[in-house]
């Protein structure tokens, strides 16, 4: 942002920190989740913290699927990207960090169309994974119906209705 003389607020929408590529994409607390998410459809709880770890991580844990590599880390970091363009433009806060884990399930389904009808299939597969492990992982993370119903009348929420 700097480079293109952004007269805006140079830090991070998600957390405040100093924003940089490095930090959306891999140092940012809503980025290692969104990795953390897709490190648990892997079999891993490593988080990368650069782009070559990425490709590292992926070698290691999704062998013989070299092709969609980058697919699949320009899924999530064009996903990171656009949630962020909304925090900081349009101030649309998103309502759960597994949000943009969704919206890379659906770019890889569209892209998908893209690959080599052999690994179109491999790069929905990955998708669907992507979209049930962060449902489940928000299912776990929400606040039971009780606990939220609580928190709401505490705070006085709908008495701003």
């Amino acid at each position: 942002m700097k480079k293109r003389q952004w007269q805006g607020d140079i830090k991070c929408s998600f957390c405040s920190a100093l924003e940089s590529a490095q930090h959306l994409f891999f140092g940012c607390s809503v980025a290692k989740i969104v990795w953390r998410t897709l490190g648990a459809v892997i079999g891993t709880s490593y988080v990368p913290k650069t782009i070559w770890q990425v490709y590292s991580w992926l070698y290691a844990f999704l062998s013989g699927f070299y092709e969609i590599y980058t697919v699949g880390l320009a899924a999530v970091c064009w996903s990171i990207w656009l949630t962020r363009n909304r925090a900081t433009f349009e101030k649309k806060i998103i309502n759960t960090l597994f949000e943009i884990a969704f919206t890379t399930s659906a770019f890889l389904n569209y892209w998908a169309g893209m690959q080599k009808p052999e690994m179109a299939d491999n790069v929905k597969k990955g998708a669907q994974l992507l979209k049930r492990s962060a449902a489940q992982m928000l299912h776990l993370c929400e606040p039971s119906r009780a606990e939220a119903t609580e928190r709401e009348e505490s705070e006085g929420i709908w008495g701003e209705w």
